[in-house]
């Protein structure tokens, strides 16, 4: 008799209970396999957090990128997301928190309250403070910060409006303040009074000074010790007034064209005779007013010329090649980043020159009578004496033989008036290179900061405000102890800048060919 259809279905039901236990007998053998090497895994220790904390802690010290600390993307805060190992180092090494590049008073509320609770991890390191108060409303809160910290701040860069910088009080004492950098956001007005953040006595180590918009005829300053200055958006007279008081100033930077309607007059540009002077940096733009003319550098040692010069080029040439001829006795780093061109006129008086430096050399043709008259063969008593030569921010087609023949005719030395080449380097950025674009003035100083004359800087693009609330709640989270996050290595390591890179170094050995097998580093 066959099997009814219920007797089949039963059946069937009892073959799939027998296949799911089977089954599940399985899985329960795989999860206790899992279990079993998920613990093993858990034992073996990242060979990163083998390290002993001092190494650790030296490590972090370069992840830290000075213009991005604000930021819980970033170290240091992005350190004490890791792991709760990495938080507590983080939060123990005082050189990770003794610096705060920029905080905006405007536009965040508690910022006084993030400046307390950073610098507190920052144990008794010096501090380093810059802070942007573009409205007066928050001058109170500006002034308690920086008379709550002014015992410890060896750097301090504040950015705001005349009247803020007028109202201010004077701090007592800044007893280890080295660096102080005051920038207006407007035009300041003679009205307003003076700037007078500290008494006069109250800050004996004070060595460099730069302002920006800040006319140094508003400020009271101790300008006898200062050993460094830079002057930004002023006009000809008032740096020419700064130089003069400024008696121990060793170096000078000019930047930036001056403010519209702050010229002055025959009589107020006196010469400067300076006599302990030795690094000179001019910014110099079309309609720039000429300060080379008016000074006199018996000890200038390091000059900076950068800029754009077209329709003045002649009156330029007229300023700068007498102006070197009187430092040529002297003179032994010259750093050209000018454009379009740069006469060779220039280098002839430079018979002590040592390093020269052709920064932005898109507006110098590489066919050029400089380059020719590198060819010592040719001419024998061009620049006799220098030693360094740097090519940067110059395009990728311009090393051929022209260029090389120059070079190797300086690596022989036939007589004690003329050096020998000991290096040479050449750069050349790897972004296209657009005409009129800002550059910098040098390959081995930075770029200066953004003016903004007549008005307020930009948003600072790098404070996040997640910083502000990740900060100061940071004893709320507690990342897993065991399980290391996987970030992005370009956040664990400082920024760099890629550029294409030629060098030599010769020694007395050295066969002249040696420059045709420079590498080319990517």
């Amino acid at each position: 008799m066959p099997p009814s259809a219920t007797h089949v279905l039963r059946q069937r039901l009892s073959d799939l209970n027998d296949n799911i236990s089977h089954h599940e007998i399985i899985l329960q053998e795989l999860k206790q396999q899992r279990s079993a090497i998920l613990s093993e895994l858990n034992i073996v220790a990242y060979p990163v957090l083998t390290l002993p904390p001092e190494i650790t802690a030296e490590i972090f010290k370069w992840c830290i990128d000075t213009g991005l600390r604000l930021s819980p993307s970033v170290a240091p805060l992005l350190l004490t997301r890791i792991c709760r190992d990495w938080r507590a180092l983080a939060f123990s090494t005082p050189a990770l928190w003794d610096t705060i590049s920029e905080i905006d008073f405007g536009a965040h509320p508690r910022a006084h309250a993030v400046v307390k609770t950073w610098f507190s991890h920052a144990g008794t390191r010096p501090l380093s403070l810059g802070i942007i108060c573009p409205e007066s409303l928050d001058s109170a809160r500006l002034e308690s910060v920086i008379f709550r910290h002014a015992s410890r701040l060896q750097s301090l860069d504040v950015m705001a409006n005349s009247e803020v910088l007028c109202d201010l009080g004077a701090v007592q004492s800044f007893p280890i303040l080295r660096n102080l950098t005051l920038a207006c956001l407007d035009d300041s007005d003679d009205d307003e009074g003076h700037i007078q953040l500290f008494d006069i006595q109250g800050v004996p180590v004070l060595r460099h000074l730069s302002l920006e918009g800040v006319r140094p005829s508003m400020i009271i300053m101790p300008w006898g010790q200062l050993t460094k200055m830079t002057l930004s958006l002023l006009s000809l007279w008032e740096c020419l007034m700064a130089m003069r008081w400024a008696t121990s100033l060793l170096e000078f930077r000019r930047q930036g064209p001056p403010e519209q309607g702050e010229e002055s007059t025959p009589e107020e540009e006196s010469p400067v005779h300076h006599s302990s002077l030795i690094s000179l940096s001019i910014s110099t733009s079309d309609e720039d007013d000429n300060i080379l003319p008016l000074l006199t550098l018996p000890r200038l040692q390091r000059l900076e010329l950068g800029g754009r010069f077209e329709v003045y080029q002649t009156d330029m040439d007229v300023a700068i090649v007498p102006f070197l001829s009187r430092v040529s006795s002297t003179l032994r780093t010259f750093t050209v980043g000018m454009s379009p061109t740069v006469p060779i006129q220039w280098f002839h008086p430079l018979t002590q020159l040592t390093t020269l430096e052709l920064v932005h050399s898109m507006g110098l043709p590489f066919k050029s009578d400089v380059i020719r008259a590198l060819d010592r063969r040719a001419s024998p008593d061009f620049l006799p004496k220098l030693q360094s030569f740097v090519f940067a921010d110059c395009g990728s087609n311009q090393v051929d033989d022209e260029l090389l023949d120059a070079l190797a005719s300086r690596c022989d030395v036939t007589d004690a008036a003329h050096a020998k080449l000991e290096s040479f380097s050449l750069f050349w950025p790897t972004f296209d290179y657009e005409p009129g674009a800002p550059f910098c003035a040098s390959s081995t100083s930075e770029c200066p900061s953004p003016s903004h004359a007549g008005g307020t800087r930009d948003a600072h693009p790098h404070w996040d405000a997640r910083a502000e609330q990740f900060l100061l709640t940071q004893a709320s989270a507690d990342p897993s102890e065991q399980n290391l996050k996987r970030t992005n290595n370009d956040q664990l390591s400082k920024p760099t800048h890629a550029l294409a890179i030629i060098s030599s170094n010769f020694d007395t050995a050295c066969d002249p060919a040696c420059i045709r097998s420079a590498r080319y580093l990517d």
